[in-house]
């Protein structure tokens, strides 16, 4: 951030801006508490499901900083949709995070096969790829890491998007392509064992040519290079359904004014900057410097001069099809608030699934807590109270 703020600084020198890194910890929790004290910071990172929560809490642009017009146009679909509501732009993001699928390029050259685009591609190459120990019949190698949610990071995001593809509402979460998609989530580990609980972490199996196949953001490309510098490995777009228009999915942090702020005028001018094209390069620059893997950048121009990295291109690429959900995983979430709720419904979804229970009883279930939660945030209407008896 610092290149950045310097820029800023420099073009307003009347303006300082005093960056506070926080700890993910808590994090929700404690920016709700400042948010609703009585000096709140001026500017605070939120992502965009939290909206719900936040939004009585925020500033939204006034005239002359950040208008709904100008984030329809230098951003992609996506982000005025979850940040503009009534014309008026709740926020800025200075990244936009999306999922891809990360293919052992080796391995998959030993069996001569291609990166896969379908579903179907990826299950054949997955179960091509497995290799298993000749005495126990355990995983020595696995194909795919998707099939549970123990040991598949970003699960609710995959299953998520899985569940878009299929046509599903997830405000509405009904109708038998639910049970089949949950049932062919569950089948990489129950039925085909290309995957099982028994092996590290995603990222980490990934890394140490555990698993030849994963699918997670784009940042993962970090930790890989930091555990396994030599690994042969590449990113391709995450695979689709046959003849339907292609669906990925995003998970976008944004940068949002305090209602209460003391300096509306001098955050909002700062905001506005973050969301320039001249501030996303910046940002864009010294983050391939620092950490040789940077994230999306959200502002289309920049995005476009990004997709160049062919790491980044097909996380860039998916964003012009993104969609998302407050179902999006690692966001710092408090155990009772929205996603953490609406992941433990899915959770407990899959986890039925896997063991065969009555598919009907699963989807009622996960529609009935769906609705439960999503009503208590105005998300949709509260389902009519139950006949006594």
């Amino acid at each position: 951030m610092k290149p950045v703020i310097d820029a800023f600084e420099k073009q307003n020198p009347n303006i300082k801006i005093d960056y506070q890194l926080q700890s993910p910890q808590d994090y929700q929790d404690r920016v709700k508490t400042a948010l609703e004290s009585q000096t709140p910071p001026d500017i605070v990172r939120l992502h965009t499901t939290w909206l719900p929560l936040f939004a009585a809490a925020l500033l939204p642009a006034p005239p002359n900083t950040l208008s709904a017009t100008e984030l329809a146009t230098n951003f992609y679909p996506i982000v005025s949709k979850l940040l503009v509501s009534g014309n008026q732009v709740y926020g800025a993001p200075m990244t936009a995070e999306t999922l891809g699928l990360f293919v052992n390029t080796a391995i998959l050259q030993q069996k001569q096969l291609q990166p896969p685009k379908t579903w179907e591609d990826l299950l054949t190459a997955a179960k091509a790829v497995r290799e298993l120990e000749p005495i126990t019949g355990k995983i020595r190698r696995a194909g795919v890491a998707l099939g549970n949610t123990t040991n598949v990071e970003y699960w609710p995001d995959i299953v998520s998007m899985m569940l878009l593809q299929a046509g599903v509402s997830l405000t509405d979460i009904k109708g038998p392509e639910v049970g089949v998609t949950l049932k062919y989530y569950t089948d990489f580990v129950s039925k085909h064992q290309v995957w099982d609980d028994t092996l590290p972490p995603s990222t980490v199996a990934f890394s140490n040519e555990k698993v030849a196949m994963i699918i997670a953001p784009s940042w993962v490309a970090k930790d890989i290079k930091a555990i396994n510098p030599s690994l042969s490995w590449q990113v391709v777009p995450v695979p689709q359904l046959p003849d339907i228009d292609p669906i990925s999915w995003t998970s976008i942090w944004f940068e949002a004014v305090a209602k209460n702020s003391a300096h509306p005028q001098e955050a909002w001018k700062f905001v506005s900057f973050l969301a320039s094209a001249n501030a996303q390069q910046i940002l864009f620059d010294s983050a391939t410097q620092d950490r040789g893997f940077p994230q999306p950048p959200a502002n289309k121009a920049v995005a476009e001069i990004a997709s160049k990295n062919p790491v980044l291109a097909p996380f860039v690429d998916s964003l012009n099809t993104a969609k998302t959900f407050y179902t999006a995983s690692k966001t710092q979430d408090s155990k009772t608030a929205l996603n953490s709720r609406l992941i433990k419904y899915l959770e407990d979804a899959i986890n039925s699934t896997s063991t065969n229970q009555e598919d009907n009883k699963i989807v009622e279930t996960l529609h009935n807590g769906f609705v439960q939660v999503l009503s208590q945030y105005g998300l949709v209407a509260a389902p009519p109270p139950s006949p006594t008896p």
